[in-house]
């Protein structure tokens, strides 16, 4: 068997968590090719070459045309979608593109050719499987890599306490639900660190904000072992497009050693680890008690371990990705 991953250079996280990642390590282990190839460089014999084509958030004229191609020279087509495409919020950057009727029309269309869709979140599967028009539709979550990304060793608590973030411009308005909680932390002398953060979305955040610019996968991997943070802080609008969002960073945050601070409206990260608020008051009283140690985070890494290795190592959720694949 052999199964080509055609990639996008816009989507470097999620190819990592939903195709690259998984197909590589599953290949190794079920004895299989895996072929990684651009989709914007790709050419009729790259289709040709393979039995399976797998494309995950399909979205552009060139992996319509790869699917299109690979149906007709009776391939097998596996689409993977890890965020909710059809709905991004005006907020959001990437609605720009997103929103384009004929962006929409693509999309939609990715349905109809593909034989298999896995999507990360029940909210998402929800959201989809009325385009599937019946197709095999298995919701595959993200997965925790012990490989990539080994879980530390569990060091105590940093005073002042330190608090990390990671997005990028299209989270501005999620982090600003939380702002003057966020400066309350700073100007108490608290660390606080946004990964990929774009200096235009820091104006109004206290001088002591530490910005590290994105760079690749496995920089951000190697920062998370070295920061030595206390908990991961990830605030979401309530919308039904983050509502279809999956729980990487609180997989990225356990694995590190801290503990998470998320909205406990979005379900996914209603996990084992995570500390969950209602409202910015709430945020603020939760990092009250980090900061004084009435939360432990030992006792909260641990238990969000636990359900990581028993729910979210990478190896079981390959498996039920392998089910699917074998019968194709």
């Amino acid at each position: 068997m052999r199964i080509t991953t055609f990639t996008s250079s816009k989507s470097i996280a999620t190819d990592y968590y939903r195709s690259i990642g998984p197909l590589c390590r599953m290949a190794k282990q079920h004895k299989f090719d895996h072929i990684i190839c651009n989709q914007e460089g790709a050419t009729w014999h790259d289709i040709y070459n393979t039995d399976i084509v797998f494309i995950q958030r399909p979205n552009s004229t060139a992996s319509m045309g790869i699917m299109a191609d690979a149906k007709r020279m009776g391939k097998q087509v596996i689409i993977d979608f890890d965020d909710h495409l059809l709905d991004i919020p005006e907020d959001n950057p990437a609605s720009a593109y997103f929103a384009n009727p004929q962006v929409q029309k693509h999309i939609m269309e990715t349905f109809t050719l593909a034989d298999v869709i896995f999507v990360s979140t029940q909210a998402l599967h929800d959201q989809y499987v009325s385009y599937a028009k019946g197709k095999p539709m298995i919701i595959v979550p993200n997965g925790w890599n012990p490989t990539d990304l080994p879980m530390t060793d569990l060091r105590p608590m940093n005073s002042p306490a330190r608090f990390m973030w990671r997005g990028g411009s299209t989270h501005f308005k999620d982090l600003h639900t939380l702002k003057p909680q966020i400066n309350h932390l700073m100007m108490r002398g608290c660390e606080v660190s946004f990964f990929g953060m774009v200096k235009f979305m820091a104006y109004d955040l206290d001088d002591s904000a530490q910005l590290i610019p994105w760079t690749s996968m496995w920089i951000y991997f190697d920062y998370l072992r070295k920061i030595d943070a206390d908990a991961g802080f990830y605030p979401l609008v309530r919308n039904d497009f983050n509502l279809c969002k999956s729980n990487i960073f609180a997989l990225e945050c356990l694995a590190n050693g801290m503990m998470v601070i998320a909205d406990k409206y979005f379900p996914e990260f209603n996990i084992p680890g995570v500390v969950h608020y209602d409202n910015p008051t709430e945020f603020g009283d939760i990092t009250n008690a980090i900061i004084a140690g009435d939360i432990s985070k030992e006792q909260m890494v641990k238990a969000g371990r636990k359900h990581i290795r028993e729910n979210l190592n990478i190896d079981l959720l390959n498996n039920k990705r392998w089910e699917i694949i074998k019968r194709l």
